[in-house]
């Protein structure tokens, strides 16, 4: 019997290994394998982005929810002796137990009973960890058992190492401070690394009772001051699609702070100087040419100015820039069989047919025939809504979306376009005036130094890959022209503002209600762009030219060159040949003044020698006829043998008649020139009126319907046909 007996005890004991191994591998089975929604939050939870300029310097520490700093830093980067530090303070036997410290547990049960109240609480680090992932309203038993549950999910599934390292980026401290990085920084005005043991000792005695190390008004020791630097450029960080912010712990950008300071300054002064003219704010956006690496971001004149809207960011808010858009446009004809020599009229012209377009230059002045070199660098006006409405709307919008003005989609600004008659941003200007100095070669804006962040960058760019979008020689020929002092003179004089010691090229621009002016400056290293004016769209008082905010382009890149540049390259396939100052073409024998100019290579011997002046003096082309007689000037119009044209009114103008004003006050005058000989008829619709010698002149009375206006010389005729409503 006592034989049966052990046997049976055996086998019970037998079968109970078995049951005790099924039900430790439920167990493991349960914790390592159960749904742990929490933990999978937790790993994705934001973190505070430490933005870092170029040269490491700290830019901003970006807040997270209710001003919260949280940041990460992997266990690596922390110091042994803080580790060590936490361990003995909250977890003496961390790497040897799986979640719970039973002789901890024992100990904390003992000090409890022996006091009558809650001495220790025998939380381990990986217990602390579970209650920061999913923290209980109450402690209650419930709430100790399921963290106790989870200690050991914990265990299950992250090493120790990754354990460690959760607690201490999440352990937290009180004011708003989570994570050992974000509290060295608070309590002690340091970097983790910075910390002296006796800190680390301290800090690892905070997280237990916060409110004894606040920081009282009488005390030496002051709450770390969170850096705010460069606000817009961070705030624009946030916006784009698939930031970083709040996902990487550290950004280091290409942005440089002490540029930063300095623009900021120029952009202050000349606010602070111009007040009374009603100039209370400003932009700046500096890159790097050939990288397209953004250096400085501002603005606005003081980002706390909420007067002003200095919250606004004038980088990206959009403006009308006035001239500074011409050089893309006269790049496009450049490439369109328009040379720098070729002459353009500015002269009184009208665009447009129901709403007609009769652009002025800013002096309210006209020069005639205008060299494309002359007339860009002098930003007259009638040349470039000429050239604009020679290429056509539709081929110029195109050229600007490879650009990359974006704004410029559902653009309906008419050939206004050309005089920069719609908005843009100055992120806009700046990018794509980077492209002449880059020999024509598009390449969008960064702000990323990390290379992994630089492509996220750039597939979220609206223009994913860069592109030529000039040739080269076009882009070079408007480095030439926009760096030109010579040709600058006729608009602006031999002003010092665009003085540079290194070859430097420069664009100003003025809306046409003078609320906004800008400028854009740039060398082969580096390029600005500046707008200044008001929010409100006040205008600017008293001040209608551009020359303040090109004061600060040129300043600004004097200080990052000091006097040291490189010349612009000069364009290839293009020779430097004689040409005639007047007609832009081969210099001639009785030419008065002659200047070199760039003639692409095999052109000037084939290009037609001057025939604007001869032995008998200077002859204009017939187009000039009304220039020519607005003024005494000497030479003549040589109007017989061209072509017989009425050149005002347009075909298929639209008038207006006004019931109100008698007939006999509301006439129309045409304007005929070319012709055989001095003298021709006009008629309305059919019924002839007058015969009339040069200049070809005649005023018709304005009456409703549709009219068809004829000019005969010499059995010569044109027409052209007018709705009068």
């Amino acid at each position: 019997m006592r034989t049966s007996f052990k046997i049976m005890k055996k086998n019970k004991f037998l079968y109970i290994i078995p049951i005790f191994l099924l039900i430790t591998a439920i167990f493991f089975l349960l914790i390592r394998f159960s749904p742990y929604p929490e933990l999978s939050e937790f790993k994705s939870r934001p973190v505070s982005t430490r933005v870092f300029d170029n040269q490491g310097k700290l830019i901003q520490i970006i807040a997270l929810k209710d001003g919260l700093h949280r940041e990460f830093t992997p266990l690596e980067d922390i110091p042994l002796f803080v580790q060590d530090s936490f361990i003995k303070a909250e977890d003496r036997h961390f790497y040897s137990h799986h979640g719970i410290d039973f002789s901890s547990v024992l100990r904390a049960i003992f000090q409890n009973v022996r006091e009558f109240r809650t001495v220790s609480g025998a939380s381990t680090i990986t217990m602390q960890l579970a209650r920061i992932i999913r923290p209980s309203q109450k402690r209650t038993i419930f709430a100790k058992i399921r963290e106790t549950f989870d200690a050991f999910r914990l265990e299950a599934r992250l090493s120790k190492k990754e354990i460690l390292e959760a607690y201490l980026n999440n352990v937290p401290f009180g004011f708003n401070t989570e994570g050992v990085s974000s509290a060295a920084r608070y309590f002690f005005s340091k970097e983790l690394a910075a910390l002296t043991e006796e800190e680390a000792k301290t800090l690892s005695q905070i997280p237990r009772r916060p409110s004894l190390y606040s920081f009282s008004s009488d005390s030496k020791r002051r709450p770390f001051s969170y850096p705010f630097e460069m606000p817009h450029f961070v705030r624009y960080l946030s916006t784009l699609p698939n930031s970083p912010i709040g996902k990487a712990a550290d950004l280091h950008t290409t942005a440089d702070l002490a540029l930063q300071h300095a623009a900021e300054d120029m952009l202050r002064q000349s606010v602070e100087k111009y007040a009374s003219n009603r100039l209370t704010n400003g932009a700046i956006l500096i890159c790097e040419t050939q990288t397209g690496k953004i250096l400085s971001w501002v603005g606005s004149a003081d980002f706390f100015d909420e007067s002003h809207n200095g919250q606004v960011d004038g980088v990206l808010s959009y403006q009308q820039p006035g001239s500074s858009m011409k050089p893309f446009l006269y790049a496009l004809a450049l490439e369109k069989g328009f040379s720098p020599s070729s002459v353009l009229p500015d002269i009184p012209m009208e665009f447009g047919f129901e709403n007609l377009y009769v652009p002025q230059n800013f002096n309210r002045r006209f020069n005639g025939p205008v060299r494309l070199r002359v007339a860009l660098a002098s930003s007259l006006n009638i040349p470039a809504v000429y050239l604009l409405n020679e290429i056509g709307l539709d081929t110029y919008l195109k050229k600007l979306s490879e650009l990359g003005f974006d704004s410029l989609k559902n653009a309906d600004s008419g050939l206004s376009l050309a005089l920069g008659g719609a908005e843009v941003s100055i992120f806009e200007m700046t990018q794509a005036f980077s492209v002449f100095a880059r020999d024509g070669y598009f390449l969008p804006l960064s702000m990323m130094q990390d290379a992994a962040l630089q492509n996220n960058e750039s597939a979220t760019n609206s223009r994913k890959e860069a592109s030529q979008v000039y040739d080269v020689n076009t882009a070079r020929l408007i480095c030439d022209i926009l760096s030109d002092r010579d040709s600058r003179a006729l608009g602006f004089g031999y002003n010092q503002t665009f003085l540079t010691p290194f070859p430097a090229m420069f664009k100003t621009g003025t809306a046409n209600q003078y609320q906004t002016i800008t400028a854009l400056g740039a060398t082969p290293k580096y390029t600005v762009g500046i707008w200044m004016g008001n929010f409100s769209g006040e205008t600017v008082i008293g001040k209608t030219g551009s020359s303040i905010p090109a004061k600060i382009a040129r300043d600004l890149l004097v200080l990052l060159q000091g006097n040291n540049g490189k010349d612009f390259k000069k364009p290839a396939q293009f020779k430097k040949e004689r040409i005639c100052a007047l007609s832009g073409k081969k210099a001639g024998e009785f030419c008065p003044d002659k200047i070199s100019e760039y003639v692409a290579t095999g052109s000037q011997d084939k290009g037609e020698c001057c025939s604007w002046h001869t032995q008998e003096g200077t002859t204009y082309p017939a187009q000039y006829a009304v220039w020519f007689r607005m003024k005494n000037r000497s030479g003549e119009v040589g109007e017989k043998g061209s072509p017989l044209k009425i050149i005002s009114p347009r075909n298929n103008s639209i008038f207006y008649y006004d019931d109100s004003v008698s007939e006999h006050q509301q006439k129309l005058v045409v304007e005929a020139i070319g012709g055989k000989t001095d003298r021709a008829v006009f008629s309305i619709d059919g019924t002839a009126l007058n015969e009339r010698k040069r200049p070809f002149t005649e005023q018709i009375p304005l009456q409703k319907g549709r009219h068809r206006i004829k000019v005969e010389c010499a059995g010569e005729s044109d027409e052209i046909e007018i709705n009068v409503r």
